[in-house]
């Protein structure tokens, strides 16, 4: 297969000397491109990471690479000192010394190493959930020794969902429901409004430091032939924030075991849930919460199912510009999935409350 000439442009800006053979577009992303590449290197095949990251969404994409920097030098020196064993990504640089190219549309790429044999997986097991909470802990671990002042804000009100919630109502003041699926949403946005300042209305009460900001199920890097997670990837959005956000949005997605696309009856999993927790608490996520937080992980789970579900809807009513959507109406899909999702949960409140009180003290 014949390689795109605008990628083999791209990828010479790093590489000038080396032959692109191959790239693959991974389609699961929502707002960046990415492609896995091979090329040919000193007559040796190597493979990397060519990303283009959205100016639409990003505000200051030189500071994301300045970030990116900083974040993985200060995650390998630290898993380095405690002995784990966990790879991060590191950007390329080009023989001038510089790792990133600004296109004409203001787009900035970037190549970056590869890891693996790995797969990437969009459901998860138990077993799998149990390993993503380990990760997840060991990165909030690594992740707690380097200040926040280090890091400028890459997404700035990421995650304030109050903030979210007034953007939908200044759009629902204007445009009401136009079908049974757009009434659906606002009326689970409306069941589900009294979440939004869970966390923001006591702040003081919550474990703050900087964290993934996307901990997603598809962030975690499986190892080829088994269930050990190599890394957690996609590290453009760290920033200061709630141990809660990040807990709850792994818990929302690798918790679904519908995926995060098209389903009627998404199914939020209880096995999945208490693996999940109980690798992260016993992997030393524990001593960073503060005891309000853990009186709270069921509602901070509820809270970024809302919070997605209310970001995907409004990104619909907007005409999608923040979100990639590969077919008519895929926003308003998604966020019908986050509230069926949460409607999953509810079902089986009791069963989750009494199995988070027999996790370990």
């Amino acid at each position: 297969m014949a390689v795109d000439p605008s990628l083999e442009h791209i990828f010479r800006f790093f590489q000038p000397h080396a032959g692109l053979t191959r790239a693959v577009e991974c389609t699961e992303g929502n707002i960046n491109k990415t492609w896995i590449i091979e090329y040919i290197d000193d007559t040796r095949s190597q493979a990397a990471v060519l990303q283009r990251l959205s100016p639409t969404v990003f505000p200051d994409l030189p500071a994301v690479m300045t970030n990116f920097r900083i974040i993985t030098r200060h995650l390998a020196e630290q898993a380095e000192q405690s002995r784990m064993v966990i790879v991060f990504p590191r950007a390329c640089t080009n023989p001038e010394g510089r790792d990133y190219f600004i296109d004409a549309t203001d787009g900035l790429w970037r190549l970056i190493s590869y890891i693996g044999p790995a797969r990437t997986l969009l459901q998860v097991n138990a077993q799998q959930a149990g390993a993503a909470g380990r990760m997840l802990a060991a990165f909030h671990l690594l992740l707690s020794t380097l200040s926040r002042e280090s890091i400028r804000d890459p997404l700035p009100g990421l995650h304030d969902t109050p903030q979210y919630l007034a953007r939908f109502d200044a759009l629902g003041r204007k445009r009401g429901p136009k079908n049974q699926e757009e009434e659906f949403c606002f009326t689970g946005i409306e069941q589900l409004r009294p979440l939004a300042g869970l966390l923001q209305n006591n702040a003081d009460e919550h474990a703050q430091q900087l964290v993934h900001a996307d901990p997603k199920c598809s962030n975690f890097l499986f190892a080829q032939k088994s269930d050990e997670v190599l890394s957690l990837i996609d590290l453009d959005t760290v920033r200061f924030g709630f141990l809660l956000h990040d807990l709850g949005d792994c818990l929302r997605s690798c918790c679904n075991r519908s995926g995060e696309e098209r389903s009627n009856e998404p199914h939020f999993d209880q096995t999945c849930f208490t693996a999940l927790l109980a690798s992260y608490l016993e992997a030393g996520g524990k001593a960073l919460l503060s005891q309000r937080d853990q009186a709270l992980l069921l509602e901070a789970t509820r809270l970024l199912i809302f919070e997605l579900g209310l970001r995907f809807f409004t990104d619909h009513l907007e005409g999608n510009p923040y979100f990639i959507c590969r077919y008519p109406g895929q926003n308003l899909d998604r966020a019908m999935m986050q509230f069926r999702l949460h409607a999953s949960l509810m079902a089986q409140e009791a069963q989750l409350r009494k199995e988070l009180a027999q996790l370990p003290a």
